[in-house]
């Protein structure tokens, strides 16, 4: 039998299991809804910080400094925009 989810089994300090089941509480939510959220905000936040490290290398290897960023935004948000065919008469 295939299952969408996959149990596991987990250790937790007893002090966390009681500050995780605190807010299991408040929001109304399973401690598996609660643990499933935590890990995808994890995996979210790991991901951003890997943008961010590889937009650092970038830069540092184009020699690209934080004030030439906006402008270079600016100018993409401008050309897809046209792209699309907003902005003309």
């Amino acid at each position: 039998m295939n299952r969408i989810s996959q149990p596991i089994t987990i250790t937790l300090p007893p002090k966390l299991l009681r500050m995780a089941d605190k807010i299991s509480k408040d929001e109304g939510r399973s401690r598996s809804e609660l643990f499933r959220d935590a890990l995808r905000a994890f995996l979210w936040k790991r991901r951003w910080e890997a943008i961010q490290t590889y937009g650092i290398k970038q830069a540092r290897r184009t020699g690209l400094k934080e004030k030439d960023i906006e402008g270079i935004v600016e100018e993409v948000r401008h050309s897809r925009h046209a792209a699309r065919g907003f902005g003309r008469a």
